[in-house]
């Protein structure tokens, strides 16, 4: 009995410190991304599939301008030019004067032997994790220990390759042809938050259901009604790379009869809409902003996902949808060509074969189907079809290669019979 008292005292005295060591007033730590909105009394919120967040900054919170690091070739004269992705639009954000400090963060300590010998052997240091904190003289300068994983240094923009100067020695920093997010501090501040044409990770700690924000990492997603026609129709297609083949086509056969869109992303899989599609639909709520017409694919990234997995996802990008009141299409997935091995049947584990020649036909497509058959206002536009029919005359080469995407004429006759079908569901019943 003595025994067990002592333990239950032990128990509450850890207890009593851990919450001794919690400070006053501050919650559990949270992160939270999604579509930046208007917040109360003129603050900010994130929206996503979760729900909506209510943010607050304090003094010491830290804006972040998140961006592609290929995006550093196009800084000219202390301007980054932030092309925005699927538009034509592009934003120019003066950077400050003065030195860059450049932060290298590793995951864990225990990547920091391997760093260091790549460091040593090829003068190297990839880029990820890369934060730089314009207009700052350095924190301290060094090489990433046990106890403090960062190469820490002056960051050169303008050297081939860039570079990471530390303790005098400079080092290349990038990718080698590759490319990552980099965060880019000091550019931007909570008033260039804007609401709608932005998309914010928030991390922080939750104060009642308000989240008090130590950093906030902004990703410009352009202004959906910037270049609109207020006259006309506003379209939102929703795809992976083969709607960027076709945007060309689409946009030529439609110009002038709607207001194209596209999320400012590749939308990739089934699982990436599920949890991005209340930030690609945007305020659709508010005039100006709504959608009339939506189409929608997803399929090639999906080729190893298993059958229930697919559905649900397309059910849940659906219901987001039908909030719209927009005219839906789906829009079938392309074949793979018969370059690549032949689907078999699906594994053990019930997943599709991957990218194999039949895999769309056999059970992507037909599993998307079956979802769309239990919502009658979705029509399909059936591109893969359309690519098979012609096998002998436009698609020859592409069924018999080995590559999925599409280009030149056979890209544009795809965006030319998906356009065909947007004009027809416009048209008034």
């Amino acid at each position: 009995m003595r025994k067990l008292i002592r333990v239950l005292l032990i128990i509450f005295l850890f207890s009593a410190i851990a919450m001794e060591a919690q400070p006053k007033g501050k919650g559990a730590a949270m992160t939270v991304a999604g579509l930046i909105v208007p917040g109360k009394d003129g603050g900010m919120s994130v929206r996503n599939s979760e729900g909506q967040f209510e943010v607050e900054w304090t003094k010491a919170t830290r804006v972040a301008l998140e961006v592609n690091t290929r995006l550093f070739r196009g800084m000219r004269e202390g301007v980054l030019r932030y092309p925005v992705h699927s538009s034509k639009q592009a934003i120019e954000f003066p950077l400050p004067k003065g030195p860059i400090t450049g932060i290298v963060t590793l995951r864990n300590a225990g990547r920091v032997p391997g760093a260091l010998k790549v460091a040593k052997e090829e003068n190297w240091i990839p880029e990820f994790g890369l934060r730089l904190r314009f207009g700052e003289t350095l924190i301290k300068c060094q090489l990433p220990s046990a106890t403090d994983p960062r190469f820490i240094g002056q960051w050169n923009p303008n050297a081939k390759p860039r570079t990471l100067t530390i303790r005098g020695h400079a080092y290349e920093v990038s990718l080698k042809g590759g490319q990552t997010s980099a965060l880019l501090f000091n550019v931007i501040g909570v008033k260039d938050c804007k609401p709608f044409v932005n998309r914010a990770q928030v991390m922080g700690h939750k104060r009642g259901n308000v989240i008090v924000a130590k950093e906030i990492h902004v990703r410009p997603i352009g202004d959906q009604t910037a270049l609109d026609d207020p006259k006309l129709p506003r379209y939102l297609f929703i795809g992976d790379s083969i709607s960027g083949n076709y945007n060309n086509g689409l946009r030529k056969t439609l110009a002038g009869k709607v207001n194209l869109h596209h999320p400012p992303t590749n939308c990739g899989p089934s699982g990436k809409g599920k949890n991005s599609i209340v930030e690609w639909l945007g305020a659709h709520q508010q005039k100006g902003r709504h959608w009339d017409v939506i189409s929608f694919n997803f399929g090639h990234w999906d080729a190893g996902n298993d059958k229930a997995t697919y559905q649900a996802n397309l059910e849940a990008v659906i219901g987001e949808l039908k909030k719209t009141g927009a005219k839906i299409i789906w829009v079938t997935t392309c074949p793979v060509p018969r370059g690549f091995p032949p689907a078999g049947g699906l594994t053990k584990d019930g997943n599709a074969p991957r990218r194999t020649s039949g895999v769309m036909g056999k059970f992507l497509n037909p599993w998307a189907l079956q979802v769309m058959k239990r919502h009658r206002q979705i029509t399909i536009c059936d591109q893969w079809q359309f690519v098979k029919d012609n096998e002998a005359g436009i698609y020859k080469k592409f069924w018999a290669g080995k590559n999925v995407h599409f280009g030149g004429e056979p890209a544009d006759k795809l965006g030319y019979f998906l356009a065909e079908h947007v004009l027809k569901v416009m048209r008034p019943d």
